[in-house]
């Protein structure tokens, strides 16, 4: 039987929470955006804005999905329930956006933002049409190929076959085995003439036989998107998290370590100040000379890489800046700006603090519930669900926790890793300082990482997770696939994740502390 109310508590939660994540967005932009796209570029504010919301969503549907779950009594099985909340048409309908987000939307914003701005707005709307058009025609040829002769999920079914043989009341009553006797069950009357009170009692599964038989499904296209989308997501998210759950903590309190311990003289910040803007003087002169001569002989690799290194000086410089008013608050408030700015390095060092347990912990529940097969212990699994008998709502919000603090791993990840990572040329976001094509770039990352995030948790937490909608997705096709679902049977990701962990911990610290008080431009003249 059915319940007979809604749990609108849960979605009065799911409504409030969407809010709040976009209003935290508009935020964000605000807060990072360049001055140079203060009131423009509007539509890839919007792009950015929604990309964001939908990725927090994307995160916040785990311990919705996990609420969701014991929405109803206990005696009334899902299936039967049938005012919850439909978390697996959330689910696809979350994961289409964001894959068309990821490759159809930023992509098209991106070109469209990159172009020449002196170009006419009906030439920059049809050639990033056309791009991405071009480029979304590739991706859908090529993974309709893929779904042809890969897209078929094989699973394995195990089939018992025994004989039966009738037995009487007083053979059962004694705790007889049953005995595989086909040969005695010879037509219908057999049940009707067998000895004891009952007429006999039929029972099998005594030395039977235990066999195995494959068959094949072909889940919809999209699952199989998915599947496909989520391996480009974990590479992402192995290299970028593992490297982040080392250095969040350890930059966090290296910022508290080697903070600001008093404020400078005005003649000193005279001092630095010339220093800074010399060296701004001189990499726009280069910044021309180079826009020169692109002007006149074209855009070359050349030409491309002593922009992009000038750039990236530039930003130095703009960190230096930035440093430097910190030791030197200005303006009416000044005592009160430096206060809040202490407090502020305080505030980094208790995150510091809880960043290092929360690493701790992840990489002691890796240990326990995946590289020891079978599992040691739940651990973080058996601690939500003890939350969860505390007060249903602090089980999932230790759940949500967790789960987000992957998510600031793969951007600390982001950022430390920067344009240094192998081929991609990543931009780090920077506060006030960040240009759209960064922003909407870092905001594809962050959603295609967070669909690996998703599935990752799922399985790691898979306890606290059992029967829920995305334990179904994940685990019932994506594992199953041909050629690829090996891939996560055998947990390959999680491994290397957990083995980037490990580099991580040898090279953050040696790199992050080989230079302990880092010379800023001002105090070594040059830039």
């Amino acid at each position: 039987m059915a319940t007979e109310t809604y749990n609108w508590f849960l979605i009065i939660v799911a409504v409030v929470v969407s809010a709040l994540a976009l209003l935290c967005n508009v935020y964000v932009l605000v807060h990072f955006q360049h001055p140079d796209d203060r009131n423009q570029a509007w539509f890839p504010k919007v792009v950015v804005i929604t990309g964001l919301t939908i990725a927090v969503l994307s995160i916040l549907l785990l311990p919705l999905d996990v609420a969701n779950r014991a929405a109803c009594d206990g005696s009334i099985i899902e299936s039967a329930c049938r005012y919850t909340l439909p978390m697996e048409a959330l689910w696809y309908a979350t994961f289409t956006t964001m894959i068309i987000y990821i490759f159809a939307v930023i992509p098209w914003a991106l070109f469209y933002y990159e172009q020449d701005s002196d170009a006419p707005q009906l030439k920059k709307v049809v050639s990033a049409t056309m791009w991405t058009i071009s480029m979304g025609l590739v991706l859908i040829m090529a993974m309709l190929i893929a779904y042809y002769f890969g897209g078929e999920a094989e699973f394995q079914l195990k089939s018992v076959v025994s004989g039966m043989g009738l037995l009487s009341n007083s053979a059962l009553s004694s705790a007889t085995a049953c005995i595989a006797l086909p040969a005695l069950i010879t037509s219908a009357t057999d049940f009707s003439t067998s000895s004891g009170s009952l007429g006999g009692t039929a029972c099998s599964a005594y030395g039977a036989e235990v066999g195995t038989e494959t068959f094949a499904v072909r889940p919809t296209f999209i699952v199989y998107v998915i599947a496909v989308a989520s391996i480009v997501s974990w590479v992402i998210f192995m290299i970028y998290a593992g490297v982040g759950v080392v250095a969040l903590p350890m930059d966090l309190i290296k910022g508290f370590i080697y903070r600001p311990m008093k404020v400078i003289t005005k003649s000193e910040y005279i001092r630095c100040a010339t220093i800074i803007a010399r060296d701004a003087q001189s990499i726009h002169a280069q910044i021309k000379a180079v826009q020169k001569e692109q002007r006149e002989s074209g855009r070359t690799r050349k030409t491309k890489t002593e922009l992009h290194c000038l750039q990236v000086k530039l930003n130095d410089l703009e960190d230096d800046e930035v440093e430097l008013r910190r030791v030197f608050p200005q303006g009416e408030q000044r005592e009160a700006t430096w206060l809040m700015m202490v407090l502020g390095f305080y505030l980094r060092l208790f995150l510091g603090c809880l960043s290092v347990l929360l690493s701790v912990f992840w990489t002691t529940h890796i240990v326990l519930t995946v590289l020891i097969q079978p599992a040691a212990h739940p651990f973080l699994n058996s601690f939500f669900i003890w939350m969860d008998g505390v007060w249903s709502l602090f089980g999932t919000l230790s759940f949500a926790i967790f789960c987000f603090y992957l998510v600031a791993c793969l951007i600390k990840g982001n950022t430390r890793l920067g344009v240094r990572f192998i081929f991609l040329s990543l931009y780090p976001m920077k506060i006030g300082r960040t240009s759209m094509s960064s922003l909407l770039f870092n905001t594809g990352l962050i959603m295609l990482g967070c669909l690996s995030v998703v599935q990752f948790c799922a399985q790691v937490f898979s306890v606290y997770t059992a029967e829920t909608a995305v334990e179904g997705i994940f685990g019932g096709n994506i594992e199953n696939f041909k050629g690829l679902g090996w891939i996560f049977k055998y947990n390959i990701f999680i491994y290397s994740f957990f083995a980037m962990i490990c580099l991580s911990c040898l090279w953050i610290p040696f790199e992050s502390w080989k230079n302990e008080t880092p010379k800023k431009s001002w105090e070594t003249g040059r830039a």
